[in-house]
């Protein structure tokens, strides 16, 4: 609203009041003013914002509101094909990386003469391999994948049971992805299909169980409960713990808890 006295601030209505119920202004330090200050802002983004802040008309301030949507979208197809020209070299340096590497494997390969050596690169199983650290390396990722051993997960259940347990494993559940909801890969929206995961269960008490599970496996993260299942998530990652103990989970009783030791015992 303009007067004798030039430009001035009214408070807003629309309609009853209640869209505008925010009387405070906002502080000159905040969250968004720290990052400000502490990086970089060009010439260009200044001027943007200084139109946006002391322009007196609406026309110029949706003007402005027009010339920052045009210019960020410049700036992101800008970075954009940065980003796409740095992936194509990255993949060429790791083409010649992996050419590199074929070619020393095979002149290691020619220069063993131990027949036993040789012998033990070749799998019934597995077929041939190049060299013997490459068998070693094949038996290693195998084991990391399903044998349950190398990454825990201890659960307090409560039950006064010993349960069985089902170990299942996925990726991009809902809420996990990292740009937010609806982001991830086309196809994924809900998740991966779930893969059943080998596991060991230790039941150290009656109300508590250690599953042990292969080392691919190992996460970050905190339990949540939902129901009788747990839930580990790490990123997109997610290991899914459902405890039965309907049909085969077997009932301790509270004067037998102080007897039930550790298995084995």
């Amino acid at each position: 609203m303009a007067n004798d006295n030039g430009f001035v601030d009214i408070t807003p209505q629309a309609g009853n009041g209640d869209q505008y119920r925010d009387p405070t202004h906002i502080p000159s330090e905040n969250e968004f003013s720290q990052d400000i200050n502490n990086g970089v802002v060009d010439s260009k983004s200044r001027t943007l914002s200084k139109w946006l802040r002391e322009k007196q008309w609406g026309t110029d301030t949706r003007e402005a509101l027009a010339l920052f949507v045009e210019w960020l979208s410049t700036k992101w197809h800008s970075n954009k094909e940065l980003i796409d020209s740095n992936s194509s070299r990255q993949s060429q340096v790791e083409k010649r990386q992996t050419d590199l590497e074929g070619r020393f494997t095979g002149v290691l390969s020619g220069a063993t003469k131990d027949s036993e050596v040789i012998d033990a690169r070749n799998s019934q199983t597995y077929g041939q391999f190049e060299v013997l650290d490459k068998r070693f390396e094949n038996i290693e990722n195998l084991l990391s994948k399903y044998v349950p051993q190398g990454f825990e997960v201890t659960i307090k259940h409560n039950l006064n049971r010993m349960p069985t347990v089902s170990v299942f494993s996925y990726e991009w559940a809902i809420g996990t992805a990292p740009n937010g909801f609806g982001t991830e890969p086309d196809g994924l929206f809900g998740g991966t299909n779930p893969v059943s995961v080998a596991s060991n269960v230790v039941y150290s008490d009656a109300n508590t169980i250690k599953v042990v599970l292969p080392l691919d496996y190992k996460m970050l993260g905190e339990l949540e409960q939902h129901d009788n299942s747990w839930y580990l998530i790490d990123g997109i990652k997610t290991l899914k713990f459902t405890l039965d103990y309907s049909n085969q989970g077997i009932h301790v009783p509270n004067a037998n808890l102080e007897k039930l030791g550790k298995v084995g015992e």
